[in-house]
């Protein structure tokens, strides 16, 4: 079910509502009442506009990592019993499963009246951070100056090392959680600093604007076609960081650093954010509908570069330690349909519970879909598993 704001007013945006609307319901249609007979899990009903919640449920449902992970710490608090009886439900792994499962519980016990609004669309990937924050009562992700071991991303990393890095209360860092390292290097000394890191829950991938030598419109530009791994590329390219004083050769005034990003340990499950919001040149924002494609396997070894942040100091017969595998596997897609995200609606493209074949879902509606059909998709959240050894 989508419903249209009513808060909009905008003929353009009630008519982006509208084909939205339509497009849906030719698409995915009334949902056939035996799905559970084929091996399919179960919808969410949407009861206002709260698919942006059903989407994200849904994905966390394709995820065997994290409701491995949810069922351990189920005793955290409240939220963390109420997502796993809400995914066991639709799983059909519980007797408490019902055609009419809805995520009005989970928002109503996080707490925060933004997600509670039965007539204002909100953002999947806002969700799901805030889901994240309130499972794991996170306290800080403020950045820590760390030494060089600490980048190593090693299935022998010391657990001690493990609680210093992770300020959660949970005894282990949750599946979404990973580690990037940066570090500024003087242009002029070649001086670098401590480095430097930060907790990640998700990678938040821009799309690039290509410009031509010929003067192109915004809608042409969109046409172009990106790969996934160009955009994490492009999230780690190095910058140039201006009006700096080095410490090392106390140069001031316009001084040059170069910021160096890498990551030094990946997630269980690594979230991918395409930002799909672009701006016109007289303020509007629109969306990049570009199409990025991405693979059902992929390889982060290439973006795994400690390298880079090696200190000056560091003995070059010194052994570094190889990174453990970085080999990451789709599990589930979320698109979004329609114009900017107000006048939108988010669907999911997952792996069936068998892992034989996948699955488009738009709230309560669950069908059979080609593997086609989910890699030509307009992805806006993608969800890859780490492939185990």
């Amino acid at each position: 079910m989508l419903t249209i704001p009513v808060s909009f007013t905008s003929p353009v945006v009630i008519s982006v509502s509208i084909l939205t609307a339509i497009g849906v319901y030719v698409l995915f249609g009334p949902e056939p009442k035996d799905r559970r007979k084929k091996g399919h899990p179960g919808g969410l009903i949407n009861y206002g506009n709260n698919c942006f919640a059903n989407a994200i449920v849904q994905c966390l449902a394709s995820s065997s990592i994290f409701i491995y992970w949810l069922d351990q710490h189920v005793q955290n608090n409240r939220v963390t019993q109420i997502l796993l009886d809400l995914i066991q439900s639709i799983n059909g792994q519980s007797s408490s499963f019902s055609q009419d499962s809805t995520v009005a519980k989970l928002i109503d016990h996080m707490c925060q009246p933004r997600w509670s609004s039965p007539f204002e669309q909100q953002d999947s990937h806002e969700f799901l951070l805030s889901l994240i924050n309130t499972l794991t009562h996170k306290k800080s992700t403020r950045p820590k100056q760390l030494g060089f071991a600490a980048c190593l991303d090693s299935d022998e990393q010391d657990d001690t090392q493990s609680m210093m890095i992770n300020e959660s209360p949970l005894v282990s860092p949750h599946p979404f959680q990973g580690l990037q390292a940066t570090q500024l290097q003087c242009n002029e000394c070649r001086h670098k600093n401590p480095i430097s890191m930060s907790l990640f829950e998700s990678l938040s991938l821009v799309i690039p604007d290509r410009q031509t030598a010929s003067p192109l419109t915004l809608a042409v530009r969109q046409q172009q076609n990106f790969a996934l791994q160009e955009l994490i590329g492009n999230y780690l390219k190095a910058e140039m960081i201006t009006n700096l004083t080095c410490k090392q050769c106390k140069s001031k005034g316009n001084l040059s650093h170069r910021k160096i990003t890498t990551f030094s340990r990946l997630p269980e499950i690594l979230c991918l954010h395409i930002i799909r919001t672009t701006w016109t040149n007289e303020g509007w924002p629109i969306k990049n509908t570009s199409h990025v494609s991405f693979p059902d396997l992929l390889d982060m070894n290439p973006f795994i570069s400690l390298s880079r942040l090696l200190p000056a100091n560091l003995p070059p017969t010194q052994p570094i330690k190889k990174p453990s595998n970085a080999f990451y596997r789709l599990n589930s897609v979320l698109v979004h349909l329609g114009g900017i995200s107000e006048a939108g609606h988010f669907i999911v493209y997952r792996r069936r519970v068998d892992n034989k074949g996948w699955l488009s879902i738009s709230d309560d509606s669950v069908r059979e879909c080609s593997d086609l059909q989910v890699f030509a998709s307009m992805a806006y959240i993608l969800f890859y598993e780490r492939v185990k050894k």
